[in-house]
């Protein structure tokens, strides 16, 4: 019998912190199976009171990777102590972030599992709201570079961050003139051969991870808030299981922002520490107002499998969802000519392409497990193209509007660059989006 199976709990037995290196080791046992994650955040600059506090929070979020293994029937608390205001972020975490995970293995406990807390810590007594220069998550696509932008061009002086960055990233980061910091993060070497073995793998909240791993740094660095670059259509879920929403972006959505938030101040006692700045944004806004930065077309890609490809210049596989909606939201902005450049390939010219796009309109399945907008999104985009002699031709969006029973009226077209979702971006940060001008305009 492997040492995985047949776990009771998953344990938090206790996590290290060297304020002379900057290494955090957080030790996860799945019975008698103890691994380790390692947290190189780099020396720090200054100490700061609610740093161990945040350690804790992330001590928590990055245990979804090591609970994943076996999905044991419990979690029990034991090695670390949250104020019990932190508690409905634990839950939420676990129930709606490991969704997608407990969906896909058919592990319908996991949506109610049970978190135990052997004991509470008192609220942090302090309030610290963090007013040094923004520290902005950058992961190399469209969105993040709006954010960067929208920061530089107010006078911000945004920090550029990154977890594990690789060459992609980098090079984004690069035509930025703003400071970059970096911090790693290293999974148990052991994980990859449990999973060989049969261990349980799957999609966890990962953004909750790196956002964690984002204020503890801001906080070592004397920094302000840190600020994410996720959209509205993140808080959409992909379909109903069991009378549960299953959302394949939670942790990028806004219930598991207000969490995280609420965590935040109630057990480390930050105010204002996190928050996306693209919040009250679709993806199609948000598409329009990247078309205005050509700076970054020879480096952005907002495809997740270019991560693991080994060209150099491989920056978009063409052939997966994201690739698609992509491709289908900057199409009504950037014009045919500097698309084909950005991407490579001609993806509406390939009716290959075609039951994906269904996907993406709603015609056949669920909205896809990946980070794409939303289907209304989508059938927005579709009636922008059928308007402009550059896409309305090509097979995929011919094709496409034949099927399509009808296209979004005028009203739902506006309603998608209102931006006015739901969202708590503070009055200055809100200030320096609206300053980009108009989606739809060269304002």
């Amino acid at each position: 019998m492997n040492a995985w199976e047949q776990v009771e709990a998953l344990r938090f037995p206790g996590r290290e912190f060297d304020p002379s290196t900057g290494v955090a080791r957080f030790h996860y046992a799945l019975g008698d199976l103890v691994l380790t994650e390692t947290v190189d955040f780099g020396p720090p600059s200054v100490a700061h009171p609610a740093l161990d506090r945040v350690l804790d929070l992330l001590y928590v979020a990055a245990s979804t990777s090591y609970y994943k293994i076996a999905a044991p029937p419990r979690v029990e608390l034991d090695g670390v102590a949250l104020a019990e205001g932190a508690l409905p972020w634990v839950r939420a975490l676990y129930h709606d972030g490991l969704g997608e995970f407990a969906y896909r293995n058919k592990l319908e406990y996991v949506l109610e599992l049970p978190i135990e807390a052997a004991r509470f810590a008192e609220p942090a007594d302090w309030r610290h709201v963090p007013s040094g220069p923004p520290l902005a998550a950058v992961g190399g696509g469209k969105d993040s570079i709006v954010t960067m932008e929208a920061l530089q061009r107010a006078g911000l002086d945004p920090v550029l961050f990154a977890v594990n960055p690789n060459a992609i990233i980098r090079s984004v980061m690069a035509v930025s003139p703003q400071p970059v910091r970096e911090v790693r993060r290293r999974l148990d070497p052991r994980m990859r051969e449990l999973n060989e073995a049969g261990a349980y793998n799957g999609h966890i909240p990962v953004t909750a991870i790196n956002s964690l791993i984002a204020v503890a740094a801001s906080l070592m660095h004397g920094l302000g808030p840190v600020v994410m670059s996720n959209e509205s259509s993140a808080s959409v879920p992909n379909l109903s299981w069991l009378g549960r929403d299953i959302n394949h972006q939670w942790s990028k959505g806004l219930p598991a922002e207000v969490h995280l938030r609420e965590a935040l101040l109630s057990h480390a006692g930050i105010q204002d520490a996190y928050f996306s700045l693209l919040r009250g944004l679709s993806e199609l806004h948000i598409a329009a107002l990247f078309a205005k930065f050509t700076a970054y077309d020879e480096v952005v890609t907002s495809c997740n499998a270019a991560f693991k490809l080994t060209g150099a210049s491989d920056r978009w596989c063409g052939h997966c969802p994201k690739c698609r909606f992509v491709f289908l939201a900057l199409a009504p902005f950037t014009g045919r000519e500097r698309l084909l450049h950005i991407f490579g390939a001609d993806v509406f010219s390939d009716l290959t392409q075609l039951p994906g796009y269904r996907e993406l309109m709603g015609l056949t399945a669920h909205k896809p497990f990946e980070c794409v907008g939303e289907i209304e999104e989508s059938l927005v985009a579709l009636r922008l193209l059928t308007e402009q002699p550059d896409w309305r031709d090509t097979p995929i969006v011919k094709a496409l509007a034949a099927e399509v029973p009808s296209l979004p009226a005028d009203a739902e077209v506006d309603a998608a660059f209102r931006g006015d979702a739901p969202n708590v971006v503070p009055p200055r940060y809100l200030a320096a989006l609206t300053a980009l001008g108009s989606p739809r305009s060269g304002s």
